[in-house]
């Protein structure tokens, strides 16, 4: 993948494996993302500078809306997608909170495949669209415009009111080969763009150094004391 990209003149990959409750489709196991890391760590190091794979990975959001690793597991990723994999069927208030509480959660830089749906495949799961965009423009959650053929989540109806709401993008091809990379990226700029999404707000439209530094923005969410969360509330929750 990173040949591919770097062959297309990417100046970055972002690689998103399945996390581990995904056993269906290969998730990692702490074992794996371990080496998966340390290549990661070897590529980048010979790439000295020119190019930059960025540790991701796509973590299941369970049930009760925590993420499926641990924090010390978490930390280790320069950016996770928080994705819902399970429990389509949950009623429209706990679904809702479920994704709430992800969104709030400062280790999520970005919610995968929002509302779920398939295409010619399955419906989206209920909830509550409004108060979802208006998290995510609060915590400064980046939405994924899935450009897989398939998917094309979040539906472009919905980007009109995201960008009313002040919410970042981010355009993501979701290909799980070197064939997808093209047309799925293809397909996500296309629905953006029909959608009304300028490139100033879609966070991988930023160069190699922006996008490195808005996820260092995001990380530093991590870093703050509790105590000033607590007395600043509004200003934390709005980085």
């Amino acid at each position: 993948m990173a040949d591919a990209t770097r062959s297309r003149a990417y100046a970055y990959l972002g690689v998103t494996d399945h996390s581990r409750s995904a056993h269906y489709a290969g998730g990692l196991s702490i074992d794996e993302i371990e080496a998966q890391h340390a290549e990661i760590d070897r590529l980048n190091a010979g790439y000295d500078g020119s190019f930059r794979i960025f540790k991701g990975i796509e973590s299941d959001i369970l049930p009760d809306g925590s993420l499926d690793y641990p924090e010390d597991i978490l930390r280790r990723f320069d950016f996770i997608i928080g994705s819902v994999h399970g429990q389509f069927r949950m009623d429209r208030e706990a679904q809702t909170e479920r994704v709430l509480r992800a969104i709030a959660n400062p280790f999520v830089s970005i919610i995968g495949h929002l509302t779920g749906r398939q295409l010619l495949r399955r419906p989206g799961y209920e909830f509550d669209i409004e108060r979802i965009l208006a998290a995510c423009a609060k915590h400064g959650v980046a939405i994924e415009v899935n450009g897989n053929p398939w998917r094309l989540d979040i539906d472009w109806r919905l980007h009109r009111r995201g960008l009313e709401l002040g919410c970042l993008f981010s355009i993501n091809p979701d290909a799980h080969s070197v064939g997808e990379i093209d047309s799925s990226t293809r397909w996500g700029v296309a629905i953006a763009r029909k959608g009304g999404v300028g490139p100033d707000r879609v966070v991988n439209a930023l160069d190699a150094r922006g996008f490195a530094g808005w996820l260092e923005q995001r990380k530093g969410r991590l870093a703050a004391p509790k105590h000033r969360q607590v007395q600043s509330g509004k200003a934390a929750n709005s980085a």
